[in-house]
């Protein structure tokens, strides 16, 4: 039996499910925050700058990787009239807005912090922890700063480096900062600490952050010791001193673990206070040889911390630092930074800055919206169940009203998701 079918023009939209980010923004305030952050940006004609980083976030969100897929949107009113834009600006446009937002480092942090602390007010939390992390951006061509450094990925490419402050708590970005490519992610440091620490340490009961050795440094850790509510976890690079004194510790096991744990304690902290720290080592495996002249039978892991602990409970603490390289991958293959690149520095700053935002957003609305199989889903599967979703408006008794397919999570699932989005 043959199928019948009937061809209907109508203005829609396979987009439809960014109904719900255009909902979040809008009881966000973002347009109001944007100008109150950033001020006057730039003067006014056709677009304001937070219409046009609105619609970037959608593209990013729809799958787009590079500035010309905002394209996809150019023969799509619904999206314009979703996100209140007359038509799709070019994507110089775009670009132009993008190299003003560039230049404003301050307002660009600024804004993140502040998602951050209503998300927090939000869910009334009293401690966090944070991961702190750097990576690589490779990309090809001659691009401003892109330069031949620490490139894990791909060996002697150009690249970014990109140092970013993840909430553990929340899966959210609480500061990020991008550099030239020969620029070691722990230079400047404490002046990417700093600001933020200052501000979330007086509305905080307790931050934790966790760092890997390439961070670790003395004047960080006094830094962080600075504050009365903040505690960390580092690990220490293998320095032949401390190659020296973990052999000769004396070790137990915890729980019948094969693992087994030591510490000790130094008064070299800030004002004399202690700093702990805390070796795990485990057996190698049988033949296995990792330094041409170790001949010792296990592998060490050292992490320093201000706060004391059994060793196994503060290994079991940094060990979950693991989920940021997670994120990182998400970052790099959902949210496109590195892809969307420019050869001005100041445009690919504001487009790493703007992945960033949209990862910011998703987890705003996973804590916000998503309730349970939802809340872990990655970007990638949320495209598919949620953002591509049927969408058209339809005008009848003087009220226009959209209309969506919501086939893949359900009705009833998709009116509780947005009844919580509109209760914020």
């Amino acid at each position: 039996m043959k199928v019948k079918y009937e061809k209907v023009q109508t203005k829609a939209t396979p987009f439809g499910g960014l109904y719900v980010i255009s909902e979040l923004l809008d009881q966000l305030s973002f347009h109001q925050l944007f100008a109150q952050v950033f001020k006057k940006l730039r003067k006014v004609r056709y677009y304001e700058p937070s219409q046009n980083v609105s619609l970037l976030i959608a593209m990013l969100i729809a799958g787009g990787e590079r500035l010309s897929d905002v394209e996809r949107f150019a023969d799509d009113q619904t999206v314009c009239d979703l996100f209140d834009l007359p038509s799709i600006p070019v994507d110089t446009s775009l670009r132009d807005d993008m190299q003003l937002i560039g230049q404003r480092d301050a307002a660009r942090a600024e804004l993140l912090l502040q998602l951050n602390e209503t998300l927090f007010d939000k869910l009334e939390l009293r401690s966090i922890t944070i991961d702190i992390d750097g990576t690589a951006l490779p990309v090809d061509g001659k691009q401003e700063k892109a330069e031949k450094g620490y490139c894990p990925v791909e060996q002697g490419s150009r690249c970014f480096q990109s140092i970013k402050a993840v909430c553990d708590t929340t899966e959210t970005i609480i500061a990020e900062k991008t550099m030239s490519g020969d620029s070691h992610c722990a230079n400047g440091i404490i002046d990417f600490i700093k600001p933020w620490l200052d501000r979330l340490s007086k509305n905080l009961g307790h931050i934790k952050l966790r760092l890997d050795a390439g961070f670790y440094s003395d004047a960080l850790m006094k830094l962080l010791e600075s504050y009365p509510n903040v505690s960390y976890e580092i690990s220490v690079p293998q320095h032949q001193w401390l190659k020296d004194k973990v052999r000769r510790l004396n070790y137990r096991s915890y729980y019948h673990s094969q693992r087994q744990y030591a510490s000790w304690a130094y008064g070299e902290g800030l004002e004399g206070a202690f700093r702990y720290y805390y070796v795990e080592r485990s057996a190698k495996e049988p033949g296995a040889q990792l330094e041409l002249f170790d001949s010792d039978q296990f592998i060490y892991r050292v992490v320093i911390s201000n706060r004391e602990r059994r060793p196994n409970v503060i290994f079991d603490s940094y060990n979950k630092r693991a989920r940021v390289e997670k994120h990182i991958e998400e970052l790099k293959n959902q949210y496109a930074p590195g892809k969307l690149i420019s050869g001005c520095f100041e445009v690919t700053k504001a487009f790493c800055w703007l992945s960033y935002l949209t990862f910011m957003l998703i987890g705003m609305l996973r804590h916000i919206a998503f309730r349970r199989k939802m809340k872990r889903y990655r970007l990638k599967r949320l495209r598919f169940i949620l953002f591509s979703a049927i969408g058209w408006f339809v005008e009848h008794a003087r009220k226009r009203i959209f209309k969506i397919g919501v086939t893949r999570i359900g009705p009833y699932q998709f009116d509780a998701l947005m009844q919580r989005i509109w209760a914020w």
